[in-house]
């Protein structure tokens, strides 16, 4: 069970890749028409996975915990967010060669979490978003820059994190 956990949990996060590569644009909803949030996520990380079977033992799918991590997440767990995705919709996907593997990645995805809410997300288009795509350079020069400091923060929101999904009901 350990194998297939490990094995679906590097399927879904590998989803992720170009939305993390490229800079994501998430927007989310609870039932407006508008959004109540609407920033960049600098990283996307499935932390946890509820596989589900049917009856006779059969994978169906599984719900699984997402940390996204917005702008300014260095500043404060208030910008470092948990998750838990029970449904997903992809709404543009591109076949990506990533580690020596092709995987099929997001380019645009709403998810569901379990509170009902849609969050949209969406790869960064320096065209259609100029700001945001301005936003994510800015932030692709900030990351390079202070790679040490991140990289400690990065180690304790994971860990918090991880520690959230492992508690959720």
């Amino acid at each position: 069970m350990k194998d297939f956990i490990e094995t679906e949990k590097r399927v879904l996060q590998d989803f992720f890749y170009l939305l993390n590569l490229g800079g994501c644009r998430i927007k989310i909803f609870d039932g407006d028409k508008e959004p109540f949030i609407d920033t960049i996520a600098v990283e996307l990380t499935v932390t946890r996975i509820a596989p589900h079977f049917d009856a006779k033992g059969d994978y169906l799918n599984s719900d699984f915990w997402l940390l996204w991590k917005e702008l300014g997440y260095q500043e404060g767990l208030q910008y470092a967010h948990t998750i838990k995705v029970v449904g997903y919709r992809i709404e543009d996907a591109k076949d990506s060669l990533y580690e020596g593997r092709y995987i099929r990645a997001w380019l645009a995805a709403e998810l569901t979490d379990d509170l009902g809410r849609t969050h949209r997300l969406e790869l960064i288009d320096d065209c259609a978003d100029p700001n945001q795509a301005y936003d994510w350079k800015q932030w692709q020069k900030f990351r390079d820059s202070n790679k040490d400091m991140l990289q400690r923060v990065d180690v304790q929101v994971l860990e918090e994190h991880i520690k959230q999904a492992e508690e959720w009901k």
